[in-house]
């Protein structure tokens, strides 16, 4: 631990745990926040936590006098964020940290590979195709999944080629117009 500052748990006025680090000395950054939590005390503070930001009218006010002359450190609270448990901010439950609450997939099945991401998305604007009841419904999936096509192609994401091999994949779920001309 640096010297000159000091990780405790404590408990807030509303009696939830919180923890506090202190400096005695200038003002903690967030970057330095998250390193003393990531490494400091043989990892002991490693986990989720949440902050507080007071930047109300409030803490504007101050005399502006310095009276000791010198700098009196900083304090921040923070609250731990537990999976399975209550956050201590909104009291909602907290799900666990290894899928998404909503879809169920696993956090670490997500890569940054986009390859993957465009054909789930592409699964999901034929699942969508199939099962909306309204043609304008349709035509809305399939042409957000050109855009998605085109955004990953101009952020040098696929190569041009890639692209146009993804256009003729979703080709096959292009709904028809209205009018019964598929071309439109």
């Amino acid at each position: 631990m640096k010297q000159g500052i000091t990780i405790t748990r404590d408990y807030d006025r509303h009696d939830t745990m919180i923890v506090r680090i202190q400096k005695r000395r200038g003002k903690l950054g967030l970057s330095e926040i998250e390193e003393l939590l990531r490494y400091g005390s043989g990892q002991e503070w490693c986990g989720h936590y949440a902050i507080l930001l007071n930047c109300s009218e409030a803490t504007i006010g101050g005399s502006g006098y310095d009276i000791f002359g010198e700098d009196p450190g900083d304090v921040v609270d923070l609250y731990p964020i537990e999976e399975g448990e209550y956050c201590p901010i909104c009291g909602k439950f907290v799900p666990p940290f290894l899928y998404c609450p909503t879809c169920g997939t696993s956090w670490k099945d997500c890569d940054d590979n986009v390859e993957k991401l465009l054909e789930g998305m592409k699964e999901e604007t034929e699942r969508m195709i199939l099962t909306s009841s309204k043609h304008d419904s349709k035509v809305a999936w399939y042409w957000s999944h050109i855009g998605a096509i085109d955004m990953a192609r101009q952020l040098g994401l696929i190569s041009d080629e890639r692209r146009l091999e993804l256009y003729r994949e979703i080709e096959k779920s292009k709904p028809a117009a209205e009018g019964g001309d598929p071309r439109e």
